[in-house]
Order: C-alpha cells, then sequence, then structure tokens
C-alpha cells in the first residue's frame, strides 16, 4: 500500500513561495537537496495543484519525467508533459485510488491548498518539513486556513550548517 507524503520548504514565517509565486529565494540552501534523490527514487506519482503545475512548467521544460503526475484542477489541461493528466474528480476518491494502485509512494508536491485538502482528509501519511531560516514577509502561505485540526507525530528532525531545520512528522 503506498503512503501519500508531503515533502516541502517554507519561510520561518510559513511562506513556501513569494508573492510572485517564485521559490528562487531557495536557492541559496543547498541543504534543501539533502535526501532528495533518496525520497524521488520511492516516488512513483505526484499530485499537484494547479498553480504548482503552472509554475513547474513556466519554464517550458517538465522535472518529473517519467513519473505519472496527476494535477487537481477544474479545468482541462492543454499540451500537458507525457504522464500528466487533470484531476477533476473526488479527492477523497483519488486518494483512495492512489493507496491501492500507486507504484510507489505518492508525493503531494504542492501547494498550499492541494496539501491541506489532503490534510483535511486524512490522506496524508507523512510530512517533510524544510524550515529555511528567512522572512519573506509575504507570498504564498505553507497551508492556507482550515477548521480541520490535524495531528502531527514528530518523527525525527535534522538541523543543518547553512540554517534549514527538517522536520520530520507522521500524520494523523
Amino acid at each position: 500500500m503506498a503512503s501519500l507524503r508531503a515533502h516541502l520548504a517554507a519561510s520561518v514565517d510559513g511562506f513556501i513561495a513569494d508573492r510572485d509565486g517564485s521559490v528562487a529565494w531557495l536557492a541559496a540552501y543547498p541543504s534543501l537537496s539533502d535526501g532528495a534523490e533518496a525520497f524521488l527514487a520511492g516516488i512513483g506519482t505526484l499530485v499537484m495543484g494547479r498553480s504548482t503545475y503552472e509554475a513547474n512548467r513556466a519554464g517550458g521544460g517538465w522535472p518529473y519525467g517519467g513519473r505519472r503526475c496527476l494535477v487537481v484542477t477544474s479545468r482541462t489541461i492543454d499540451t500537458a508533459p507525457d504522464g500528466v493528466e487533470p484531476w477533476l474528480g473526488d479527492l477523497a476518491m483519488l486518494a483512495d485510488d492512489l493507496r491501492q494502485s500507486a507504484d510507489g509512494d505518492v508525493w503531494v508536491v504542492g501547494g498550499g491548498k492541494a496539501i491541506r485538502a489532503f490534510l483535511d482528509l486524512g490522506a496524508i501519511d507523512y510530512l517533510d518539513l524544510f524550515v529555511v531560516p528567512l522572512l519573506l514577509g509575504d507570498g504564498r502561505a505553507l497551508f492556507v486556513p482550515s477548521e480541520i485540526a490535524t495531528r502531527l507525530t514528530l518523527l525525527t528532525s535534522k538541523v543543518y550548517p547553512d540554517g534549514v531545520v527538517r522536520l520530520s512528522y507522521r500524520a494523523g
């Protein structure tokens, strides 16, 4: 059975992108790539919101070739890369289907709205959060507001020389 994982970085003040949607500020923190190869090796399917998909496509390329990617959206996707398909249905059904049929674990890539929606369903199993020692002041929030509380159990933590802190949680 596949696990659903959220694996992302945020500024200390809780933003995953600046006000323009850029994540270029993350490049100054090399520790963010710690364990990335091992993490990706276990991922068979990606799920992301439409804004995250568009941000990944902005440069014209596609960083996740060779993996299935479902884009949670309310509209069709024109000229999608191989393996990318829109998901316009129920998220609870999607989470159940992915647990049963995924080839490897599932990475709920983002953004904050998509991750929050899966957390609210109780569908995220693991949350890896890299806290970056930067105050952006404004931007795209790590999580959108919700009335549903999600309990997290800390599994591990690691402090890197560049000030980044990795927090790994079990959700639920």
